[in-house]
């Protein structure tokens, strides 16, 4: 199974999370599988792998907290390789978390109970499009105006429809 990619990026996965406390409508997965499903609707996966409860649990002993699942889609178009994802079972903990790591906090993006990592700003715009929004940790962050940001769950965090990556 190619979800041995998500424990190499479990620093990259430290930056995600999801804000089930914000007034935004998120998109919600309610599970790995369903998480699955809206990302190969999505981004066009060739097919999603969902990891095995054993590699799940590698990647909570990598400081990860919070997560219940996780996969890949496969092949997502307008990408290079893999799109991973994670589903949240406790967001304040997931949250704080990805507080503590200051790497790659912007331009990955969440749902109400899921966390992905796109791998291009195309897949970034559609996941947009779908309702999933960025989350943002970094201190001083500030939106240029009319973009939309709402305050995550733990202090300091917000989700935004904004990135500066973002081409």
């Amino acid at each position: 199974m190619r979800f041995q990619r998500i424990l190499a990026a479990a620093g990259t996965f430290v930056a995600l999370a999801s804000v089930s406390a914000c007034g935004s409508s998120l998109p919600s997965a309610d599970s790995p599988q369903g998480a699955g499903e809206l990302l190969r609707t999505t981004l066009g996966c060739e097919h999603v792998e969902i990891a095995p409860p054993q590699d799940v649990a590698k990647v909570e002993a990598m400081g990860m907290k919070g997560i219940n699942g996780g996969g890949q889609c496969a092949n997502a178009a307008g990408g290079d390789g893999d799109v991973d994802f994670l589903t949240i079972e406790d967001m304040a903990a997931f949250q704080t978390a990805v507080k503590a790591d200051e790497d790659e906090q912007d331009d990955l993006m969440i749902g109400d109970d899921f966390a992905v990592d796109p791998g291009s700003d195309d897949q970034r715009r559609k996941l947009l499009s779908a309702g999933l929004l960025f989350l943002n940790c970094t201190p001083g962050f500030h939106a240029p105006e009319g973009k939309t940001v709402e305050d995550g769950e733990v202090e300091g965090c917000a989700t935004t429809d904004y990135s500066k990556d973002l081409d």
